[in-house]
């Protein structure tokens, strides 16, 4: 297990860790420090214990107040995702409802095509009309012998 000989507070500590943990021990110490310095600047030196108290206790409400804005920044960032997904939604709908609308109006008739069609059925109508008379009439004359 690795020793470490760390100052903090302008005071020499000798402490063990685990192994590939030296830097990250190394930048906390360097962080408490930083706040026992600015603890021994503000009310002058004080006993190692006090001074690493206080110092930990700034750290502390350092790390409080950048837990709570991380999590008001994942509130946000949830929000926005939420929002991301509804507009996501939305976009595919409304192209959805464009494709619908396009293939609609490629496929609409014309009033003088549906006149056309109309004109070829009710033309269509009376060649079998016709073609049912002759019909009706061969039968009859196939009845009566002729």
């Amino acid at each position: 297990m690795p020793e470490l000989l760390l100052e903090i507070g302008g005071r020499m500590f000798e402490v063990a860790c685990e192994p590939g943990q030296e830097n990250s021990l190394h930048r906390a110490a360097r962080l408490l420090d930083t706040e026992a310095t600015k603890v021994e600047t503000a009310i002058g030196r004080q006993p190692e214990k006090r001074t690493l108290l206080l110092a930990g206790l700034m750290l502390a409400d350092t790390t409080s107040s950048l837990e709570d804005r991380l999590a008001a920044t994942e509130d946000r960032l949830r929000s926005a995702e939420e929002r991301v997904r509804i507009a996501e939604a939305k976009s595919a709908m409304l192209a959805a409802n464009a494709l619908k609308m396009e293939t609609e109006a490629t496929h609409r008739i014309s009033a003088a095509d549906i006149e056309k069609l109309r004109e070829e059925n009710e033309g269509a109508v009376l060649a079998l009309t016709r073609v049912l008379q002759e019909v009706n009439e061969l039968a009859a004359r196939v009845e009566s012998g002729e």
